[in-house]
């Protein structure tokens, strides 16, 4: 099973439920595809965390800004306030209608801030921030989910939720198979090459970056406790400028240039925590979300694979129905027989009336083997372009977050070597009587 082009209209497809028959005849697995390309019709920015109410009630809403140029909108510009909750909603909304899309990830919600009681501090408050913030800029980046209608109804409108939450899907033959078959725990009997590639590049990359965040989280605790240090340092020797007279001066500037250094280190690490860690805990469920949309696929593939045997043994089934001459069944069969023969039946009518079902069953089968099928190669083609994005965004993201990674460095550095020079200014200071330099 080889992919072709398809359609590049965006397609209501669900997750792990049939798609309901609209949608399949809007899927058409001979379209081509274009290549995907960032859109930059909303620039949208979230700011002012606000606390409301007390102890279990108590929660935080954020300001969402949004500036377009997309006519879908009401105004070029619009604000509302959004819970956590709010954004949970939205990720959800857009998976179920985008399973092909691999989305950015949702910041987790389960932290040790809630667990400790400082869900609420500023800190955690400005973090959440800055990757909802992240969040939303990554998701209208997307050329298909920036013109979704359901970011346009979070984006500005005072009730969220939707009235085509509920859709009433037409009754299919696919409805009706048992959810047991459908999601079985089945291998895929022809795992596509691709996929298989990505996925260990997932893998390799988010082991990467979970190394890396540990590493650099333990470099943080690291400077942390050297920038106490240091500062314990200048209480310190401003404390002996203040014991020896003769020598304050010198020993109070020293003592202040500390201060002055473990400030610089302090707005550093924010920085690094707050933008480069952050980033590097967002990709790593960047990751996780990427190898969730290839488990759909996965189960896209596994549906049309078990419906395919599904309708091979009811093939079967009629195969021996029509010739009961030719053996099979086993001794299930003719006991079955011999069953029949004691109650009475009449076997032949019984045996027309089966043949009559299974043909039926399996008409119904091959529309559904069909209709499956097509599915899968349009889920594949989709996420084929998918993956090109996410490729070609996720090289950008790491060019833009090492290059402001860098910059931050260079400009700490440059601070610092201000407060150097300003102490090499100091030294040597020489004290006439006594001949001590400083």
């Amino acid at each position: 099973m080889q992919d072709e082009e398809w359609s590049s209209e965006p397609a209501v497809i669900e997750s792990s439920e049939p798609a309901p028959a609209p949608v399949r005849a809007a899927l058409d697995p001979h379209r081509t595809l274009p290549p995907l390309t960032a859109s930059d019709a909303l620039d949208i920015c979230v700011s002012d965390p606000q606390k409301h109410g007390e102890g279990t009630s108590a929660f935080v809403n954020y300001l969402v800004t949004t500036r377009t140029s997309l006519e879908a909108f009401s105004s070029p510009q619009v604000s509302v306030r959004r819970r956590f909750q709010d954004f949970a909603w939205l990720h959800k909304a857009l998976s179920d209608e985008y399973p092909y899309v691999i989305l950015a990830a949702l910041p987790g919600k389960h932290r040790m801030e809630y667990l400790t009681g400082d869900r609420f501090s500023p800190e955690f408050l400005e973090k959440r921030k800055v990757s909802l913030d992240n969040y939303l800029k990554r998701v209208a980046r997307h050329p298909l989910v920036a013109k979704s209608p359901i970011l346009r109804r979070f984006l500005e409108s005072n009730e969220i939720v939707p009235e085509f939450v509920a859709k009433q899907s037409q009754s299919h033959v696919l409805d009706n198979i048992s959810d047991v078959l459908l999601n079985a725990f089945s291998k895929i009997k022809n795992p596509d090459p691709r996929f298989i590639s990505f996925k260990e590049h997932i893998d390799k990359f988010q082991e990467t970056l979970i190394s890396l965040e540990r590493l650099h989280a333990r470099l943080i605790r690291s400077e942390t406790e050297f920038e106490l240090d240091m500062l314990e340092l200048g209480g310190i020797v401003n404390t002996l400028g203040l014991m020896e007279t003769q020598v304050t001066s010198p020993l109070t500037d020293f003592g202040n240039i500390l201060r002055n250094l473990c400030t610089l280190m302090r707005e550093r690490i924010n920085h690094e925590d707050f933008v480069y860690l952050t980033n590097v805990q967002e990709y790593i469920g960047h990751c996780m979300s990427a190898k969730e949309t290839l488990k759909t696929r996965d189960q896209k593939q596994t549906d049309y694979e078990e419906l395919g045997v599904y309708l091979t043994n009811h093939i079967s089934d009629r195969d021996k129905a029509l010739n009961p001459q030719r053996g099979g069944g086993g001794i299930a069969s003719f006991l079955s027989s011999k069953m029949q023969e004691l109650q009475g039946v009449d076997t032949e009518r019984a045996r027309q009336q089966r043949i009559v079902k299974l043909t039926g069953k399996i008409g119904e089968l091959q529309e559904a083997v069909k209709a499956s099928e097509e599915m899968s190669l349009a889920f594949n083609r989709e996420l084929v372009r998918e993956i090109d994005f996410y490729e070609r965004l996720k090289l950008e993201d790491l060019r833009v977050d090492l290059k402001a990674y860098v910059d931050n460095q260079v400009l700490y550095y440059e601070k610092v070597s201000c407060q150097i020079l300003f102490l090499t200014v100091l030294a040597p200071c020489s004290d006439s009587d006594t001949g001590t330099r400083f």
